[in-house]
Order: C-alpha cells, then structure tokens, then sequence
C-alpha cells in the first residue's frame, strides 16, 4: 500500500493500525504525523492518530485524556485529521453495524474552540451522516469513500 501513494503523502493511523511497523515500509517522502502539524499550501494540517478506549480493545486505544493531550499538542489548525470524529451522533452512529462508535470529545471542544475550516477524519465505516458543519468547519468522513465509489479530495 504504501508504494502507491504519491509524493509527499502525510498519513495518521487508525485504532487497528500498526504504526510501528510502518518505518519498514515508508519511504522519502511519506510522512506519518500523530499529535504533529504540517504546512501545505499556506495552510496548517494538524494530525491526531489513534483510537479511544472500547470493549473491542484494538491494537491503538488510547485513554481519552492521552487522545485530547494528542489534540491539544497541534493547537489552532486550518485542517484537523483525525481518526476518530468529533463526539456527536450524527457521525457516531454506524448505519451498518447499527450501533454507535466512540466518538472525541477533545476533538469537538477543539472545533468549537477554535473553528478550523476543515476536520478530515474516519473510524465510523457507515455514517448516520458523512459530513455535517460545527460553525464554521466543515466535518468531513474521507473514510467514507466505498459508498461514494471515490476518496475525498481537499481543493484550497
């Protein structure tokens, strides 16, 4: 997989990701980012990796506070990539699985605090809705890209 991305390709990991055995696969111009920030553009990309803590114990479950520390560490960004949504039912809710995934609360207070335009992020496979808008951001599911039939694409 990590062959086909494109140069430069900045990526954060998911609940059931293995991160440590990503070096071995990485190369000049891939770039994983977790708690990190990047400038694209003009713009500033924060990126917070990892899952919360849940019944089915996936490999990167993290305490809540040790996800929100991970959020406060980008700070104010123009684009927030996360893994995990921010905490409303909207986004949390598989349709599929019928049931509701963890959602940030860290995450949401972070949006609400700071209004970046876009927050980019996965985790819930089937969502009760794929985008919705806090303010002025614009939460959006990229994961969601099977039921669309393409990957989200961010044009500035």
């Amino acid at each position: 997989m990590f062959g086909a991305f494109p140069t430069p390709t900045y990526l954060t990991y998911g609940n059931v990701d293995l991160p440590a055995v990503w070096p071995e696969f990485a190369r000049d111009g891939v770039q994983v980012l977790d708690g990190g920030t990047v400038e694209l553009g003009g713009w500033r990309f924060g990126f917070v990796g990892g899952g919360l803590r849940t019944a089915m114990r996936t490999p990167n479950e993290i305490s809540d506070e040790e996800y929100a520390a991970k959020v406060a560490a980008v700070g104010e960004v123009d684009v927030l990539c996360c893994h995990i949504p921010p905490a409303l039912p909207e986004l949390t809710y598989d349709v599929v699985a019928r049931r509701f995934e963890r959602g940030s609360e860290a995450v949401l207070e972070a949006v609400c605090r700071t209004q970046p335009r876009y927050v980019l992020y996965g985790h819930v496979h089937q969502p009760l809705q794929r985008r919705i808008r806090i303010g002025r951001t614009e939460c959006i599911n990229v994961g969601h890209f099977r039921a669309a039939g393409a990957p989200f694409v961010l044009q500035w």
